[in-house]
């Protein structure tokens, strides 16, 4: 593999302690280009995969982000913090009074939509300021509520101390959020001690490579799963191929007669936001189409490759 013409998704197995802003960094090193993002942060204490986004895979950064997330977190009982984690400041502490069976039951009840406030200590901008900010600042702010969903809760192991859970959740939702309500619904409150990123549609953590895996990978010349191109990046999204003119003109920013007459076949407004436009020949991504009322078929990303 030629890491400084790698284009799509590069699954990392980030560690805790470090920040997503480290692992884009390293990665720029490593492969050798600038062109590095990701597609949602993870805290420093968090672990887990990171679908990083390498050269015309930046592009993808909006639909990648889109996706369902998994992780497998850990509940402290006994403690509130301000920042809903173990790395906040205690406000309060209480005893641990519930039983085995209470955790379980309050847990599997705690699934489905909700509305709730996003924790103070998050990036959410209110009138252009990060709501961290104020909480570092004690300004007071009105801490917005936000839809959040939560579902596939499991218990995996509980001590009399502590429990950890699998759960699934709608991007943007706060794990640490579920944690402290599930804290409060047992009267003894509840911080997050550890998160592990599992899943981030359609990717699992068993396909992604260490930093340090990668490192090694990279200088034997070997491939791995965790590189994902672009014609596999959105393998939920329909795809058409196209050759001749019809690829030349798509270069060109315009949609031939055949193409726009296969979109019409396949496109279904209540099923899809976009279709994937292959190369016939090389199996490139070439361009996302979309549909808009008033205009009909539009390009939404034409990808190119040097």
């Amino acid at each position: 593999m030629n890491k400084q013409n790698f284009n799509g998704l590069l699954l990392v197995d980030k560690p805790s302690g470090i920040s997503s802003h480290d692992v884009v960094s390293r990665l720029r090193r490593l492969l050798g280009t600038k062109s590095v993002g990701h597609s949602g942060t993870l805290d420093p204490m968090a672990s887990g995969l990171m679908a990083c986004l390498i050269n015309e895979g930046t592009k993808l950064s909006q639909y990648i982000l889109e996706g369902d997330k998994g992780y497998r977190v850990r509940a402290q009982w006994g403690i509130r913090t301000d920042t809903l984690d173990t790395t906040g400041e205690v406000l309060e502490t209480k005893p641990i009074t519930h039983t085995l069976e209470q955790v379980v039951q309050e847990a599997l009840s705690l699934q489905g939509e909700m509305e709730v406030e996003v924790p103070i200590y998050s990036a959410i901008k209110i009138q252009g300021k990060k709501l961290y900010e104020y909480a570092r600042e004690e300004k007071a702010v009105e801490v917005p509520k936000k839809l959040m969903n939560f579902w596939d809760v499991t218990l995996v192991e509980q001590t009399p101390e502590w429990a950890e859970f699998d759960i699934k959740c709608t991007k943007g939702s706060y794990i640490r959020t579920w944690v402290d309500l599930l804290g409060q619904k047992l009267g003894c409150g509840a911080a997050m001690s550890a998160l592990r990123r599992t899943w981030s549609a359609p990717y699992v953590i068993s396909q992604s490579l260490t930093l340090e895996a990668l490192e090694q990978t990279l200088k034997a010349g070997e491939t791995h799963d965790a590189f994902v191109g672009m014609d596999k990046a959105l393998p939920m999204v329909k795809r058409i191929r196209v050759k001749g003119q019809d690829q030349v003109l798509l270069g060109n920013g315009q949609i031939s007669h055949d193409l726009r007459t296969q979109l019409i076949a396949l496109f279904k407004p209540s099923e899809d936001q976009y279709i994937q436009v292959l190369s016939q020949d090389s199996g490139h991504l070439l361009a996302l189409i979309g549909l808009e009322p008033g205009r009909g078929f539009v390009l939404r990303r034409v990808f190119k490759y040097g």
